[in-house]
């Protein structure tokens, strides 16, 4: 096969032929251009998902084989019938988000959820849904990995970034961390780096940076600094 290479981000793969739009007097190639361009639902559904998924995906330089995967994923959930009833824009969030965790990218959820209208809750039950009904095996996010972004973002030195990484490590397996969002984590470990090392950043601005509450926040620092002083 010549041409353009088979992908996931196209509702055909990109092996349908096009026909080229006619001229004002070819009134049967207008017949055929309409009718071969006229797309049943499920083309239309993946074209709307694979579309979402590019912008999302370009606005936050996901790479392009991840949003391969996260096409290829989608089109399963499609499959499975995972839709009825649902959001297109909640199962590609879902989508997107597991295709980043696959493939180890350090994206929240929260950040590609900025990217769309499409409420939390909603976009968190897609996800559930997706890893139950297709047994996707979901990988650890490593807390360590969301580590340089929030710390620039927060606009917080080296020494401070480097202070967090070994609290985190410290206290990554413990018991009461166990289960637990690895953005809890990191919030609490940003808070508490950044005080001792005199660059304090408010809960508000650490927990608002992370998507995450300030009751999290100050729940996971509770429970890290009494660790810390040997406490637990």
């Amino acid at each position: 096969r010549t041409g353009a290479p088979i992908t996931n981000l196209l509702p055909d793969k990109g092996l349908t032929t096009v026909i080229g739009k006619p001229g004002s007097s070819a009134a049967k190639q207008n017949s055929a251009y309409k009718w071969h361009n006229r797309l049943p639902w499920s083309k239309r559904n993946i074209l709307i998902a694979t579309n979402e998924i590019k912008r999302i995906g370009s606005l936050l330089t996901i790479p392009q084989d991840v949003k391969e995967s996260a096409a290829r994923v989608y089109r399963k959930a499609y499959a499975k019938n995972l839709l009825r009833g649902r959001s297109i824009k909640a199962m590609v969030i879902a989508c997107i988000y597991y295709a980043c965790r696959t493939a180890k990218i350090p994206r929240t959820m929260q950040e590609i959820l900025d990217q769309s209208t499409i409420e939390a809750r909603e976009a968190r039950k897609a996800y559930r849904i997706l890893v139950s009904e297709l047994n996707l095996k979901v990988p650890m996010l490593q807390p360590e990995t969301l580590v340089p972004r929030f710390s620039s973002e927060l606009h917080l030195s080296n020494d401070v970034e480097r202070r967090v990484i070994e609290i985190i490590r410290l206290v990554k397996k413990q018991p009461f961390n166990r289960g637990k969002d690895p953005k809890g984590i990191v919030s609490a470990a940003l808070y508490i780096a950044s005080r001792e090392l005199g660059e304090a950043r408010s809960q508000q601005e650490i927990a608002t940076a992370l998507g995450i509450t300030e009751v999290t926040l100050r729940s996971r620092a509770k429970e890290i600094q009494k660790f810390l002083k040997g406490e637990m």
